[in-house]
C-alpha cells in the first residue's frame, strides 16, 4: 500500500505566524484515497534543511507532497531545491508564464519581473495546473536513474507541489492532482466517521470503550477538545461502501451504549443539533446571557436558517440591564446576587416572558480572570432554562485555571447541551 509524506515548508510556519491547515486538508484526502501518510514535517524557508527533509521523506515514503515555497521571492526555494537534489536544470515554460501574464492583465496589473521564477520547473517534471493564482506546481515521477544516482530506495516515486495558500492548493488538489494519485495508487477506500460526545471526558470515554479501542479494522479512537469528545471510528477496504459496512456494527453499537451523551456526526455541533431539534419540535428559543458576553447567541445565529427558531437574543451584562429588561427584582440580586441560582432562573423566566417564546435560556457567571471570592469562585456559571410548564437551574464548577475564552467557551457549551437534553425529554 502506497505511503505518503507531507512536508510544509515556510518559516512563517515555525514561527506560529500561520496555522497549517494544509497539512490537515491533505491528510484527510489522502485517508479517502487509502493512501497512508506516516510522517508529517515543517521546514522553514532554508535550502539545506529543506533538502535534507526531501531526501528523509523520499527514503520512506512513495510519494512526497510538499506545500508553500513556490512564490516569486527570494526565500521561496521548494522548485530549485527540488532541481538540486536530483542534480537536473530548471527548464523555463513560455507556456505557463504566458499564463501568469494573463492572471495579472485579468486583474488590471503588470506582471512584476520576479514572477518569471514560477515559470520554470525540474527538468522531467510536469506542471501542476493552479487556476487561481500565479503558482504552479509539479508533479514528477521520478525514474529509477534518479533515485539510484541519489541512492534514495527504489520508485515509483511521486513529487507533488503546492502553494501554501489553502484556496489555490484545494482548486489544484481536486482539479488534478487527486485523480493523478487515484488512478496511481488508490487501490482501497478508507471511510471514517467521528460520534460526537458531550457529557463525558476522553479518559471516561475510552474506558467505556476501552474493548473496542484494540480493532484492527476498524479501527476505534478518542479525541478531546474545548470540552467534547468524539470517538473516530475508521475502516479499510476496497470500496468506500464496504468500508462504512464494516464500520456500522460499531457504529450502533456506540450509539447504543452512549444514549444521550452522543448529539451527532462529524461536522455536527451543539448549535446544528439543537437547531435541528428545535424545527423538529416547531419550537423557538430566547437567550439571555451576562458572563458569554452572546456567544450562545452567536453559536446558534451562526447556523443558516436559525431565524425560524431564535426569537429574541439579550446580553444583559449589568445588574442594571437584568432588572429594566429581563424584569430580574432588583431584591433578588442584592439578596442572592447576579451570579447564583435564583438570577439565572429568573432570568430565563424573564427573557421566556419578554419574547414570548417556549424556551427561555440564561447564563450567569464569573468568568475571569478577576472578579472571584472564596464563595464565588471563577468559573462558577450558572445555565437556566424555562419553560411554560417547568424551571431549572444548572450550576456548573469549571476550574479556576482555564482562561477567560476557555470557560466562556464551555460555558456556552453546556448551556447548548442543557437545551438539547430538555428537547429529547419533551
Amino acid at each position: 500500500m502506497a505511503t505518503v509524506e507531507i512536508i510544509s515548508i515556510g518559516t512563517e510556519l515555525l514561527l506560529g505566524h500561520v496555522l497549517d491547515t494544509n497539512s490537515q486538508f491533505l491528510a484527510q484526502e489522502l485517508a479517502s484515497l487509502g493512501i497512508n501518510c506516516f510522517f508529517r514535517s515543517t521546514v522553514g524557508d532554508n535550502k539545506s534543511r529543506i533538502r535534507t527533509a526531501v531526501r528523509a521523506a523520499l527514503q520512506r515514503s512513495d510519494i512526497l507532497i510538499t506545500t508553500g515555497g513556490l512564490g516569486p521571492t527570494a526565500d521561496d526555494l521548494t522548485t530549485e531545491c527540488l532541481a538540486e537534489i536530483f542534480n537536473v536544470p530548471l527548464d523555463f515554460d513560455q507556456s505557463i508564464l504566458d499564463q501568469i501574464e494573463r492572471f495579472f492583465k485579468a486583474a488590471g496589473q503588470e506582471m512584476p519581473a520576479n514572477n518569471r521564477k514560477q515559470a520554470s520547473r525540474p527538468r522531467g517534471a510536469d506542471i501542476l495546473p493552479n487556476p487561481n493564482g500565479t503558482a504552479p506546481g509539479i508533479i514528477w515521477r521520478l525514474d529509477e536513474s534518479l533515485l539510484a544516482k541519489q541512492e534514495l530506495s527504489p520508485g515509483p516515486k511521486f513529487i507533488l507541489t503546492f502553494p501554501g495558500v489553502p484556496s489555490e492548493l484545494q482548486a489544484m488538489w481536486k482539479e488534478t492532482a487527486r485523480p493523478v494519485l487515484q488512478n496511481n495508487f488508490g487501490a482501497q477506500a478508507i471511510w471514517s466517521c467521528q460520534l460526537k460526545h458531550y457529557g463525558i471526558g476522553e479518559s471516561a470515554l475510552a474506558q467505556k470503550y476501552a474493548h473496542l479501542l484494540d480493532l484492527a479494522n476498524p479501527t476505534v479512537a478518542p479525541y478531546a477538545g474545548y470540552g467534547e469528545c468524539r470517538l473516530t471510528v475508521t475502516s479499510r477496504a476496497e470500496s468506500e461502501a464496504r468500508a462504512r459496512a464494516i464500520s456500522q456494527p460499531i457504529i450502533d453499537e456506540i450509539l447504543r451504549t452512549s444514549g444521550t451523551l452522543c448529539y451527532g456526526f462529524d461536522d455536527e455541533t451543539l448549535e446544528s443539533a439543537v437547531g435541528k431539534m428545535l424545527i423538529a419540535k416547531h419550537k423557538t428559543l430566547s437567550v439571555a446571557e451576562s458572563c458569554t458576553g452572546g456567544l450562545v447567541s452567536k453559536r446558534l445565529t451562526d447556523i443558516a436558517g436559525s431565524s425560524v427558531y431564535v426569537k429574541l437574543n439579550v446580553v444583559t451584562y449589568s445588574n442594571e440591564a437584568k432588572i429594566k429588561i429581563l424584569g430580574v427584582p432588583e431584591e433578588l440580586i442584592q439578596k442572592y446576587g447576579a451570579v447564583s441560582i435564583e438570577c439565572a432562573e429568573a432570568m430565563a423566566k424573564g427573557i421566556m416572558k419578554l419574547s414570548d417564546t417556549d424556551i427561555g435560556l440564561s447564563i450567569t457567571g464569573i468568568a475571569g480572570p478577576d472578579g472571584g471570592s472564596p464563595d464565588k469562585p471563577v468559573g462558577l456559571i450558572y445555565i437556566g432554562i424555562a419553560t411554560k410548564e417547568q424551571s431549572k437551574t444548572i450550576e456548573l464548577n469549571l476550574p479556576s485555571r482555564l482562561s477567560r475564552d476557555s470557560i466562556r467557551q464551555r460555558s456556552a457549551s453546556a448551556a447548548l447541551d442543557t437545551v438539547r437534553l430538555l428537547l429529547l425529554k419533551n
